[in-house]
C-alpha cells in the first residue's frame, strides 16, 4: 500500500503581518493532486492541523475542504491534534464524519488501535495525539509520591497499551506529535515543555513499521532510522527554513517492510534573507518570488526604506539594521540642520535616542513628518 506522511499544516496561520492562508491553499491543491496522482491508499496528518486552538472560520472551511477532496480521490485520512490543536474540539468529532477519516485528539483513545484492512492486507494505525501531561488522567491508586509525569511518560504508556493489542504479526503505523531526542528544531516552533522536559526517546517507537512525526517544521529521518520521520512543515513559518520543503510517500509491504521517498513540495514561497546598503539593495535585481528579510548595513538611517525596497522585493516583510550606528553624525550643527529634510531630521534624531528602533517604525515616523509637511 501507499501512504503520504505529512504534519504541521498549521492553517491560518500568519509570517509576521502576512496572511498565509493563500499559500496553504496552493499546498491543499498540490497535495490533492499528488494523492490522486500517485494512487495513495491512506495519507496521515500528524497534528497541528491549525495554529491556534480555536482557529479562524476560514481555517477550519480550507480543512473541511481538503478532508473533502483527500477524501474524493479514495484515500483514506488519518489525523492528530498537535500542541497548537484544541485536543477537546478535534476529539468530540472523531468516529462522527466519515468511515474513510480517523480524527483523534486527546487522551481518550490515545491508546487504541484501528485496523484497516487494505487491498494487500490489514493494517494497525495507531493515531496517538499530542498528550499535554498537564492533563494526564489519574487512577485512584497513584499519589503524589510517584514519579513526574512527563511527554515521554505519557507517550510511552499511550504506546505500550496500544502494542500489546497489535495482532501478531500485522504491520503497524503509528502516528505521533512530539519532540525526538537529537533531532533538529527551527525557530517556528512552540516549546512544548521548558528545558528539556518534553524530549522523548526515539526508542519509544520500536517494534512499529513506519512511524509518521510531526512537531519539528525541518524534514529529518530519527536516529539513522528511516522509518522513523518528520516530515516537517509545508512551507516555511520562519527565515530560517531554507531547506526544501516535503511530503514523505511510503510503500509500505504486507509484511510491514517500508520504504520512503520524499517528495518535494513545489508550490509557496520560500524564504530569502538578502544584505546590503539600501545602493546595493537598489541595484540588486530583485526576488519577486520568495517572503523576503532585509539586513541593511548602511550606518546612518534609511527613510522610507520599505517604499524605496518594495518594488525589487514586493514580498519584503522585515527590514533590520545590523550595522553599529554612525556616533560621528549623531550630533548635527546648524548648518547640517538647515540642509536636512523634516523626515531627514526625524530619522537623524530617532538614530541618536533609538538606534536600536526597528527601520519600519523609523519610516513611519518619515511618512508621518512629510505628509505633516505637505498639509501644511
Amino acid at each position: 500500500m501507499r501512504i503520504i506522511h505529512t504534519s504541521d499544516w498549521h492553517l491560518g496561520r500568519s509570517f509576521g503581518e502576512r496572511s498565509l492562508l493563500d499559500q496553504q491553499e496552493l499546498f491543499i491543491d498540490w497535495l490533492v493532486d499528488l494523492v490522486s496522482r500517485e494512487h495513495i491508499d491512506l495519507v496521515t496528518i500528524a497534528g497541528d492541523l491549525f495554529d491556534r486552538s480555536v482557529p479562524s472560520a476560514a481555517a477550519v472551511e480550507l480543512f473541511h475542504s481538503a478532508l473533502r477532496r483527500l477524501l474524493g480521490t479514495g484515500a483514506e485520512v488519518a489525523a492528530i491534534a498537535g500542541n497548537h490543536d484544541s485536543a477537546e474540539r478535534l476529539g468530540s468529532i472523531d468516529g462522527l464524519l466519515t468511515d474513510g477519516l480517523l480524527l483523534r485528539g486527546g487522551y481518550r483513545h490515545a491508546s487504541s488501535v484501528d485496523i484497516r484492512v487494505y487491498g494487500d492486507g490489514p493494517l494497525a494505525i495507531v493515531a496517538v495525539p499530542f498528550l499535554d501531561p498537564v492533563f494526564a488522567p489519574t487512577t485512584d491508586n497513584e499519589t503524589n509520591a510517584a514519579k513526574p509525569v512527563t511527554h515521554e511518560s505519557v507517550l510511552r504508556h499511550a504506546l505500550t497499551t496500544a502494542r500489546q493489542q497489535i495482532p501478531q504479526g500485522m504491520r503497524s503505523l503509528v502516528l505521533a506529535h512530539a519532540f525526538v531526542a537529537d533531532t533538529e528544531p527551527s525557530d517556528s516552533e512552540r516549546t512544548l515543555a521548558v528545558g528539556d522536559a518534553g524530549l522523548v526517546s526515539a526508542s519509544l517507537f520500536t517494534d512499529f513499521d513506519y512511524v509518521a512525526l510531526g512537531h519539528l517544521h525541518r524534514s529529518q529521518i530519527v536516529g539513522g532510522n528511516e522509518r522513523i520521520r518528520y516530515s516537517g512543515a509545508p512551507l516555511p513559518y520562519s527565515f530560517g527554513e531554507t531547506s526544501q520543503k516535503e511530503v514523505i510517500l511510503i510503500e509500505l509491504d504486507d509484511d510491514g517492510d517500508a520504504r520512503t521517498k520524499p517528495v518535494p513540495i513545489t508550490v509557496g514561497r520560500g524564504v530569502a534573507t538578502i544584505r546590503g546598503t539600501i545602493d546595493d539593495l537598489s541595484a540588486h535585481p530583485g526576488n519577486a518570488n520568495d517572503f523576503v528579510r532585509i539586513e541593511l548595513s548602511d550606518s546612518n538611517p534609511v527613510p522610507d526604506a520599505h517604499r524605496r525596497l518594495r518594488a525589487r522585493f514586493p514580498h519584503v516583510l522585515e527590514i533590520v539594521r545590523t550595522a553599529e550606528p554612525n556616533t560621528q553624525t549623531s550630533t548635527l550643527t546648524s548648518e547640517t540642520t538647515r540642509s536636512l529634510t523634516g523626515a531627514e531630521l526625524a530619522a537623524a534624531f530617532l538614530d541618536h535616542v533609538a538606534p536600536e528602533l526597528p527601520v519600519a517604525d523609523v519610516d513611519l515616523v518619515s511618512r508621518a513628518v512629510v505628509r505633516a509637511e505637505q498639509t501644511d
